[in-house]
Parts: C-alpha cells; sequence; structure tokens
C-alpha cells in the first residue's frame, strides 16, 4: 500500500513537471506567434503567423531536398560509401534545415521591419496635409467623421486606405475614437499615437477640433523641419565618412596590393649569399610567400563591403536618425567602393610597371 502510495504521489509530481514544461513551451509559442503577429499587421500583410511559417517550411524542405538529391548524385558518381551517404544526408536533414529555417526567418523579420519604417514614414509625410484638409471640413460644419472621409486624396496612399478601414468600421457600428486607436496601432510612429490620442482628448472634451487639428499639422511640420536643419548641420560629417569609406580606402588598398606585388617581385630577385651573412654577423631572410596575392584581394573585398555597410549605416543614422533609412544606400556604397578598388589597382599596377 506505501509503495503504491509513492508510486502515486511520483506520478504526479512527474506530471506537474510535465505540464509546467509544456506551459513553458505554449507561451513561448505565443510569445513569438504574437510578436510575428504584430510584424505582419505593422507591415500591412493580411495573412496569419500559421500560414507564414507554413510557407517558410516549404521553401525549406524544397532547398533541403535539392541539396539531399545533389548529395545523392555526387555520391553515385565518386562512389562513397552507403555509411558516408548516411551521415551526409543526416547532417543536411538536421543541421542545414535548421540553419535555413533560422535564416530565413531573420530574412523575414528584417523585410517586415523595413517595411514598416516605409509604412511609418508614409504616413507621416501627409500626416500634416491630412489633418488641415479635416480642419477645413470641419470648420465647414462637417462632423468629425465626415469630415475624416471627405480629407481623403489618392495621393495619400496608405493613409487614405486607413480612413476608408475606419469609416468601414464606423458605419458597421464601432465607436470612432476606438477605430482610431486600432488605427494608430497598426504604425509604429510616435507622432501618429500622440495626434490621435491629442484627438480623441478632444473628441471627448468636446473642445474646437478644427483648431486643435490646425495646431496639431503645424507642430508635425516644425518637427519636420527641425529633423531637416538637423540632418542639415552634419552634412560634414557624412561627407568625412563617405569620403573616407568608398574613396580613400579603396585607394589605400590597392596601393597595399601593388606595394606586396614589388615586395614580392624584390624578394623573389634577391639572394643573399649565406657566407657574407654569417661573416658580417648579420642575417636577413625576406619572403615573397608570406602573404599570397588572391588572398589579400580577398581581404581587401571583404574589409571593403564591411566597411561600406557601416558607413551607410551611420550617415544614415546621422541624418535621417534611423538606420533603416539608408538601407538603400547599403548596396551603392560596397558597389561604388569595390569599383573604385578595381580601378585603383589596375591604374597603379600600369604606373608600377612603367617605373621598375
Amino acid at each position: 500500500m506505501f509503495k503504491k502510495i509513492k508510486n502515486q504521489k511520483k506520478d504526479k509530481k512527474n506530471m506537474n513537471v510535465t505540464s509546467r514544461f509544456d506551459k513553458k513551451k505554449n507561451k513561448e509559442k505565443r510569445k513569438s506567434s504574437k510578436i510575428l503577429e504584430e510584424f505582419l499587421i505593422k507591415s500591412g500583410y493580411d495573412i496569419k503567423p500559421s500560414e507564414l511559417n507554413k510557407k517558410i517550411l516549404k521553401i525549406n524542405m524544397i532547398i533541403t531536398t535539392t541539396l539531399v538529391i545533389i548529395t545523392l548524385i555526387y555520391a553515385i558518381i565518386y562512389g562513397a560509401s552507403t555509411l558516408n551517404l548516411i551521415l551526409m544526408i543526416l547532417s543536411i536533414l538536421i543541421a542545414i534545415f535548421g540553419i535555413l529555417y533560422l535564416l530565413s526567418l531573420l530574412i523575414v523579420f528584417a523585410y517586415l521591419d523595413i517595411k514598416i519604417y516605409q509604412r511609418t514614414a508614409q504616413i507621416e509625410d501627409v500626416l500634416p496635409d491630412f489633418l488641415q484638409l479635416t480642419s477645413a471640413n470641419i470648420s465647414a460644419g462637417m462632423p468629425i467623421d465626415k469630415a475624416l472621409w471627405l480629407a481623403v486624396r489618392p495621393r495619400f496612399g496608405v493613409l487614405a486606405k486607413e480612413i476608408e478601414e475606419i469609416a468601414k468600421s464606423t458605419t458597421a457600428g464601432e465607436d470612432l475614437e476606438v477605430a482610431l486607436l486600432n488605427f494608430s496601432k497598426k504604425y509604429d510612429s510616435r507622432i501618429l499615437k500622440e495626434s490621435v490620442s491629442l484627438l480623441i482628448a478632444g473628441i471627448e472634451a468636446g473642445g474646437e477640433i478644427g483648431v486643435l487639428l490646425d495646431k496639431i499639422a503645424t507642430n508635425i511640420q516644425e518637427i519636420k523641419l527641425m529633423r531637416k536643419e538637423i540632418g542639415a548641420s552634419v552634412t560634414t560629417y557624412t561627407i568625412f565618412i563617405t569620403a573616407a569609406s568608398i574613396f580613400a580606402a579603396p585607394l589605400l588598398y590597392a596601393l597595399s596590393m601593388e606595394l606586396l606585388i614589388v615586395v614580392k617581385n624584390i624578394a623573389g630577385e634577391l639572394s643573399l649569399d649565406a657566407a657574407s651573412t654569417a661573416a658580417s654577423g648579420f642575417s636577413f631572410s625576406l619572403s615573397g610567400d608570406a602573404i599570397k596575392q588572391s588572398d589579400f584581394q580577398l581581404f581587401s573585398f571583404l574589409l571593403l563591403g564591411l566597411t561600406s555597410f557601416f558607413s551607410a549605416g551611420i550617415t544614415s543614422i546621422i541624418k535621417k536618425g534611423n538606420i533603416k533609412a539608408g538601407i538603400k544606400n547599403i548596396p551603392i556604397y560596397i558597389s561604388v567602393a569595390l569599383i573604385i578598388y578595381i580601378i585603383s589597382e589596375k591604374l597603379l599596377s600600369y604606373l608600377f610597371a612603367g617605373m621598375l
């Protein structure tokens, strides 16, 4: 009897431990799915996280199966043993599939983050004009919901679609304040959230909404002007960083490459007499095989790519206050730096060949 009671207690403890572990797993899954859902909503994609996850898994499965087929063909051609073949297939299925899945998730999150920033910038650009038109409609005697709807213009883009959604939800019976709050939550914009909160406070207080909207619009425009002035005041720093990364650095790497070739040629032609060096008590050895030209060229390409990437990010942070604003400049910086490096290397090699 005592043994049965002890066993039952142990089973209960094990059940509690497993249930806690399952609860933690479910919480982590819910958190990740909620984060992905927020990213999808803010980026403007009407897709569920589970459907996106299925698509990512399908793409990864296709890539993994192609890799397995290539491995099988390679093994059949070169006559690999069955044990090595099984190990290779297992490594592809386990390691490469997991790495591909993580990389695809990182790429998806990075793309969605950039999309969120772009949508937020579009909203903030047209928001003052929309608020001024709404204020004019309210001053003409229109109610707030009708004034918002009639202020929509095709050039407003994303904002026009959102106002249409607000109009649909209000006609379906939803309160205007709730619809405006839901609209502000879709975007990662502090300006939009503060503007919406001020508008809701004005509606609840029953004040002059037209005057309030005019003041909000002027404040947003002043913030934009301040940002532009700050960006203009630090232009010299951005010019210096750009010149150093995409002009000076390629020239220096190309010069180092030519100096390496010259030293290698001199080291190949030098021959020191062993007896004379021993008699003088001075030993000197110079080898031209310490650094290969191909290795140094690969090193130059990698370092130029990294410096160009970080310089583009730093300049966008200095001018715009966010690295996402300079994403489009990264390939331009890298390509210009590499082109200047290749041209400089060709010109310096021609110059050094004429001198030596």
